[in-house]
């Protein structure tokens, strides 16, 4: 390969992207050790498959040709297609692994997928205070309005119905979730620096969680006190950040990034909550009637 293109989701809140997928993608190029260039965008329709993250391999476009599922601007493409396409260009991180580790790989991958992304999206767009004061903060800082709150709106439709899917209602549930990855993931660690010896797709995406996790406002909000029973899990995301990301792969301490920490308030009652609900839908709904009138307007006045 002579040159690699990362395309992904503006960074945020002092992480390399505000979009956990291409955190990890990000992490698993730099696991790899390979050059590459970045492209920070705000819409999927800048990044080459019209997807994020996304590859540019020699000029061959890597990315996800199905709907995805994850944050940014709801248009998140699946990672492992993305690896998939670096795996075919001969970037495989996980080859050599014996059977065993292998069987091992593809089970906390899985645990990774159905604990972290879970609570993940939990924070990002399902718990009501971490979803006003920071996810759409966050939109406002890059979208104008009324994009702003189109979008975030949009998104936490869509994951409020895919937990409801899964089952997952209360932040009671996504915590017990969590002491169980967590103390999963801090066993197979062992003190090692990675989970398998050497690094392999498991830290890539574990990578990516846990620094949402611990570091962004949201994740901070919820799970701080949980994730502070697990100090290994901690210790293993600063040297990941220390190994891998220097300091132009826009990584920052949180401390130092204005604006970004939230005190838990008390919790809204449910009346409260379908009230602001229904009036975000109201926000879409005045919205659409407005672009289709100036529409119609539009071609009134062309027609004239």
């Amino acid at each position: 390969m002579e040159s690699v293109t990362l395309y992904k989701f503006e960074a945020g809140w002092g992480l390399p992207s505000f979009s956990p997928e291409c955190v990890a993608l990000e992490a698993y190029l730099r696991l790899s050790g390979i050059r590459f260039a970045e492209e920070s965008v705000t819409s999927a329709n800048s990044s080459p498959t019209g997807r994020l993250p996304a590859l540019d391999i020699d000029g061959l476009a890597v990315g996800s040709w199905e709907d995805g599922e994850g944050s940014g601007d709801g248009e998140a493409a699946s990672v492992s297609r993305v690896l998939d396409g670096l795996r075919k260009a001969g970037v495989d991180l996980d080859k050599g692994l014996s059977v065993e580790d292998a069987c091992d790989l593809e089970a906390y991958l899985s645990l990774a997928e159905n604990a972290l992304a879970v609570a993940t999206q939990w924070a990002l767009w399902c718990d009501d205070q971490s979803y006003a004061e920071g996810t759409r903060v966050f939109y406002s800082g890059i979208y104008p309005f009324p994009l702003s709150h189109i979008f975030p709106w949009r998104q936490r439709r869509e994951a409020l119905a895919k937990m409801k899917a899964l089952g997952v209602t209360s932040e009671e549930q996504v915590t017990e979730l969590l002491h169980r990855a967590y103390k999963s993931l801090e066993r197979k660690l062992r003190h090692k620096k990675y989970f398998f010896g050497r690094p392999t797709t498991l830290d890539a995406v574990a990578y990516a969680h846990l620094l949402l996790h611990r570091s962004s406002p949201v994740g901070a909000l919820l799970y701080k006190d949980v994730l502070g029973k697990y100090p290994a899990l901690s210790k293993y995301v600063d040297g990941i950040s220390e190994a891998h990301f220097g300091p132009g792969a826009g990584l920052r301490d949180p401390a130092d990034v204005e604006g970004v920490k939230i005190k838990r308030r008390k919790r809204k009652s449910k009346g409260r909550q379908e009230k602001e609900e229904f009036k975000g839908a109201g926000v879409w709904i005045t919205t659409t009637v407005t672009v289709t009138a100036l529409t119609l307007l539009g071609s009134v006045l062309s027609l004239s």
